[in-house]
């Protein structure tokens, strides 16, 4: 019994360093947008799509255009992306309102339009599931938070760039919801689990002790 109490003691001291260590790492470079859809778009053809909902969850849409890094000019260390794209997007409910909405251009020269991948270094910083060797020009729609659990249209019309001096390889719709991954969870979880064994294996330490320092007083008694 007491080894399984030292090895209960162990295992969870063990789990709770590792899983507290993953679980923080993680969790403090989890921007709060989780993927969970993706559809593809192409510059032109608009694009009408239903997703489900759940209650009390934020969820935003990303329109994200890809360009060709080849042949682009560099200032100050950093890729220039001289594009114009036209955009309409939206987030509607169930009865077809646009709950949240865009409409202007989708340049990345221009905020609120974010350009990653831009930099040289490839410790920056990019939103979950974007490839580290993109080149992507992001517009964001939203949030919007879901009072129950319903279907969301997201509904895009991104035309074609107008300025023509860099090459669009992809175009794509991205939905986020603010739900952490599956990867803190678990570690956060494997840290429960280990606090849990830690508890256990030192009550079991206790109760061993205890009965023993009873025994040997029985016995003193005895002789």
């Amino acid at each position: 019994m007491r080894r399984f109490a030292l090895l209960l003691v162990v295992l969870g001291l063990v789990a709770v360093v590792v899983g507290t260590a993953a679980g923080c790492g993680t969790f403090f470079s989890f921007n709060g947008r989780h993927p969970v859809a993706v559809q593809p778009l192409v510059p032109g053809t608009p694009v009408r799509q239903t997703f489900r909902a759940k209650a009390d969850r934020h969820y935003t849409l990303a329109v994200h255009v890809v360009f060709d890094r080849e042949g682009l000019a560099e200032s100050n260390g950093q890729v220039v992306v001289e594009a114009r794209l036209p955009i309409v997007a939206s987030l509607e409910d169930t009865s077809g309102v646009a709950v949240a909405k865009v409409v202007g251009w989708l340049d990345p020269n221009e905020p609120p339009t974010v350009l990653y991948g831009h930099a040289a270094s490839a410790n920056q910083r990019r939103p979950a599931g974007m490839p580290v060797a993109e080149l992507v020009a992001e517009r964001l729609v939203g949030p919007y938070t879901a009072p129950a659990e319903r279907d969301v249209t997201y509904v895009v019309d991104l035309g074609t760039d107008r300025l023509g001096k860099a090459r669009v390889t992809e175009a794509r719709c991205v939905i986020y919801d603010d739900a952490l991954p599956t990867s803190i969870r678990v570690a956060f979880g494997a840290a429960l689990a280990g606090v849990v064994a830690l508890v256990s294996g030192v009550i079991m330490l206790l109760f061993g002790v205890l009965r023993s320092r009873r025994g040997g007083a029985r016995r003193r008694q005895i002789v």
